[in-house]
């Protein structure tokens, strides 16, 4: 494996932890988060359902943090099934806390913000097609 591309151990501990709330969160939505791509759909749903509480409350209050939780199932997801990447909590680009994952080849993608900017933004923002824009199709080839 390529040491650039490997997720620091103290990230590493972190998406696991994430990940695991973020299937209590799931478990409170209803839905079922199975680290499949197919899993996608449901962070979709989850988000959704994240945006309507937001929409009434207009409190932003731990939307980061299940942004985050949501984030790192994604970031499970594309490792158990597509690639293993690198997982930062900052980026130069970026900037910091923005938690950029890079794929093979450098792609760098975002899920954090995919999943933050749909629950301020709604349904215009969508992570099932960032997703398969960004991670499926350029990791096909």
């Amino acid at each position: 494996m390529n040491k650039d591309l490997e997720t620091n151990s103290e990230l590493k501990k972190l998406q696991i932890e994430l990940t695991d709330l973020a299937l209590k969160l799931a478990d409170i939505a209803k839905v079922k988060l199975d680290f499949s791509i197919k899993s996608i759909e449901e962070v979709e749903k989850i988000l959704f359902q994240i945006h309507e509480q937001y929409k009434k409350t207009k409190d932003e209050e731990g939307i980061g943090g299940m942004a985050l939780e949501l984030a790192a199932h994604i970031v499970t997801v594309i490792e158990k099934n597509i690639s293993i990447g690198k997982w930062e909590r900052n980026s130069e680009e970026f900037g910091e806390e923005t938690f950029p994952y890079t794929i093979r080849e450098g792609n760098i993608i975002s899920p954090y913000a995919w999943c933050l900017k749909p629950i301020t933004e709604g349904e215009s923002e969508n992570v099932l097609v960032k997703f398969q824009t960004l991670v499926l199709e350029k990791t096909e080839r």
